[in-house]
């Protein structure tokens, strides 16, 4: 187990390092350079940099950021809203971590969605938005890739 934690906070160590040199890369929708692609690295790495963001995210607000997960969906039943997430496990699957992402143009829910569980890529620009007293973060203006490629 200390070994793995070792293992996990080097692995975080080399990816906070590189967070703003080699990461850049293209999506295919537009000329967007990518700050962080999440996409290249192992379920443990990608769940440290997620828990990173929500411990720190002044550091990442307006980085573009590129994840892939599985669809989560939550209504609130109080305010009709609904919340879409990009949920990644670790590598035990015994935790989870995601990223809350708001699909830019018009995706009513639950029309446009596969069913929860889905695989999805999700690159958007990381921002934080306040409910109440409360401080959140998510992926905005997000373009969203289904594995499914029906999904689109």
């Amino acid at each position: 187990m200390k070994r793995k934690v070792v293992c996990l906070l080097v692995a975080c160590m080399c990816l906070l390092c590189s967070f703003g040199s080699a990461q850049q890369a293209e999506t295919e929708k537009e000329d967007v350079q990518i700050d962080l692609d999440l996409t290249m690295f192992s379920e443990n790495v990608v769940y440290a940099q997620v828990y990173q963001m929500m411990v720190d995210p002044k550091a990442y607000v307006g980085k573009v950021i590129r994840v892939s997960g599985l669809l989560d969906v939550f209504e609130d039943t109080q305010t009709s809203m609904v919340y879409t997430s990009c949920i990644i496990p670790d590598a035990t699957a015994c935790c989870a971590n995601g990223i809350e992402f708001v699909w830019a143009g018009d995706h009513p829910y639950p029309d446009a969605y596969p069913e929860t569980g889905s695989e999805l890529t999700v690159t958007g620009r990381f921002e934080t938005y306040m409910e109440g007293e409360y401080m959140y973060i998510h992926l905005y203006d997000a373009d969203v890739a289904w594995a499914d490629s029906v999904w689109r």
